[in-house]
């Protein structure tokens, strides 16, 4: 058996921005991360049962399905998931705590603030 594979933790980036979904792919798998992507709302739905992630660092503005469509859709179905919501616009602290997200993150990304943010919504998923 190959305990490598189960320590290793899961993160979806679910982003409709190839650049940011490279440039967090590459960043996070150098922190140790089992990186997974999905381009669109429908993706990421889907990525988040197939896979079933520890994290999923979620764009707000996406097609198919927006970034809050996702996580609703994920609440309904009870999938508890450490969610790290991102988005360009102004509006997103009202925006999570209206949903009742507590990590979130504005793009342009700070990288040190954005690992900060990913390490505490991970680490309050298990207590």
């Amino acid at each position: 058996m190959n305990s490598n594979n189960t320590d290793k933790r899961k993160i979806l980036i679910a982003d409709d921005d190839d650049d940011s979904r490279a440039m967090l792919s590459f960043l996070l798998e150098e922190e140790g991360w089992e990186v997974k992507e999905a381009r669109n709302g429908e993706e990421a739905l889907e990525t988040v049962i197939q896979e079933q992630p520890d994290l999923l660092i979620l764009d707000n503005r996406m097609p198919k399905l927006s970034g809050i469509e996702v996580y609703q859709r994920l609440q309904a179905q009870g999938i508890k998931i450490a969610v790290v919501l991102a988005t360009a616009h102004g509006y997103l602290d009202e925006l999570a705590s209206s949903l009742g997200i507590a990590h979130f993150i504005a793009k342009p990304y700070d990288i040190p603030e954005l690992l900060r943010t990913i390490e505490s919504a991970y680490k309050s998923s298990f207590s």
